[in-house]
């Protein structure tokens, strides 16, 4: 009986899980680690966590089983996780002129504490000697901290998809 029972479990366990719908979106997700695993450019990071938003939408319309609807969840808090990469990246690359004194910091303006707030990130406060304001600044290896949640996030979909 207890056989039996393990059998009909091993046999059941992607009911309700069609992985065909998710080929493309897995696809784009995989896509974005092996990018940025390999150290492209931020262009094309940016492009592929685009296709990855492209596929959630599309299936966000579609009818979905409840475990569906649990792995586009797990997909969409990837997306969140990539994006937010993507901002310190962005910000990284933008605010140059604020590097020669201090290479390797990236400046935290309003849409980066949302992230420091998130992630629990080290800031250091600054004066902008020209006008007398403060800023802060986070390490610029703050990135490899969300591209290692981003890792775990796509553990936890793979775990989703194979149990």
């Amino acid at each position: 009986m207890l056989m039996a029972c393990l059998l009909n479990a091993a046999c059941t366990s992607d009911a309700g899980l069609d992985k065909g719908k998710f080929r493309k979106l897995d696809d784009a997700a995989r896509g974005a680690k092996a990018l940025i695993d390999s150290g492209a450019s931020y262009q094309l990071v940016a492009g592929r966590v685009q296709e990855l938003s492209v596929e959630i939408s599309g299936l966000k319309d579609t009818p979905i089983t409840s475990r569906e609807k649990n792995l586009l969840q797990a997909y969409s808090e990837l997306l969140a996780i990539y994006r937010d990469g993507l901002l310190l990246w962005k910000y990284k690359l933008e605010f140059v002129f604020l590097q020669p004194k201090l290479k390797g910091r990236i400046y935290v303006g309003q849409d980066v504490e949302r992230i420091v707030l998130k992630y629990g990130l080290a800031t250091q406060s600054h004066i902008y000697e020209p006008t007398g304001q403060s800023w802060k600044s986070i390490d610029e290896h703050s990135i490899l901290k969300i591209w290692e949640d981003a890792d775990f996030q796509l553990k936890a979909i793979a775990n989703i998809t194979n149990y």
